[in-house]
């Protein structure tokens, strides 16, 4: 008899827009502070300094936003993206708030992870992975403008390991702490090509058309080689702090593309010590990869936001096309 495929869990259960009002609410913050000149200041009581961010609508700097973001906060993210933060941070209580951000721009889910923690008089330790030291500084502005220890770890491949434990063992085991990795998140430790791009493009990626002078959009970029650390050498680090070794509780994935190659690549590592898993998603073809590789693999997909795409011009890739991100949450039931 031909083998009978099974997709999914058949425990975990979506999360549905009518759910995502009431999950928001619990990252609300009891209170809020005063507007401060440049800063928006939002529900969650994070500060973002947006004069820093280039495309970020200058009236927004000065103001207190109490709004849930719905259907997203007008200059970040979708409400989606704020549930799968709410969702991992749900019920957790018994060990470190754990938190990765890969492609992480200025850390803003790590960062409003540890004020989260913070909040709930939890310890933390997020780690945000950034190829562009510009945005590197950008984290560890948005980090110091909340009131959070903040550490940069860079270097040639075979130091990052080893300088990001160090950075790990050295964080307080009662506060919350980011770590800033300069240094792009691959299938391995080793190097990389990455585009040379201005500061405001926010959708660079790893070189995956080697032989050409383009990116994946076709844009004609200059590229350099530059660090890159292995996803398993980052779980297995940020897991190994502390006694408790639970897994991380939120893993966010924003790589522009290569979502699929660098997870199905990684997935012996993510799914061992990975909760909760948030991917950015670019083309409709990646997404359908996605599901069919973790829902084959049991895990359960709880949101399911596909990306758009205008067919326009040419472009060497499909993500090229994208207008507006996708994402996609995805539940370990073997660690939860």
């Amino acid at each position: 008899m031909a083998h009978v495929p099974s997709l999914g869990n058949g425990v975990s259960v979506p999360i549905t827009a009518t759910e995502i009002p009431a999950l928001l609410e619990t990252l609300r913050a009891e209170h809020v502070s005063a507007a401060e000149p440049d800063m928006l200041i939002d529900w969650m009581g994070v500060r973002t300094r947006i004069p820093m961010l280039p495309w970020a609508p200058s009236d927004l700097a000065g103001t207190v936003s109490t709004a849930l973001p719905i259907p997203d906060d007008g200059y970040r993210s979708e409400d989606v993206e704020y549930a799968a933060l709410a969702r991992a941070l749900h019920g957790v209580s018994d060990h470190p708030v754990r938190v990765v951000e890969v492609g992480a721009g200025w850390a803003p889910w790590a960062v409003a992870a540890m004020v989260q923690a913070r909040q709930r008089g939890l310890p933390g330790i997020a780690v945000a992975v950034e190829a562009d030291p510009r945005k590197c500084r950008w984290a560890v502005q948005h980090a110091e403008d909340n009131s959070l220890p903040v550490s940069v770890v860079s270097g040639k491949p075979r130091q990052l390991v080893k300088r990001l434990r160090e950075a790990l063992e050295h964080s307080s085991a009662a506060g919350q702490q980011l770590v800033v990795v300069q240094a792009a998140a691959w299938v391995e430790t080793g190097t990389v090509e990455f585009p040379e791009a201005p500061v405001d493009d926010m959708g660079t990626a790893v070189w995956t058309l080697p032989g050409t002078d383009v990116d994946y959009r076709g844009a004609h970029l200059a590229h350099q080689k530059i660090p890159a650390i292995a996803i398993a050498d980052l779980l297995e680090s940020i897991c190994s702090t502390g006694t408790d070794a639970a897994p991380v509780d939120l893993l966010h994935i924003d790589v522009q593309g290569v979502e699929f190659e660098l997870l199905q690549a990684t997935a012996g590592a993510v799914q061992e010590r990975t909760r909760l898993m948030a991917v950015g998603t670019h083309n409709r073809w990646s997404e359908g990869q996605l599901q069919y590789f973790f829902l084959e693999r049991g895990w359960g997909l709880l949101i399911d936001s596909p990306c758009t795409a205008h067919f326009t011009m040419t472009h060497p890739t499909l993500s090229g096309f994208t207008a507006q991100d996708g994402m996609q949450l995805y539940e370990n039931p073997f660690v939860l």
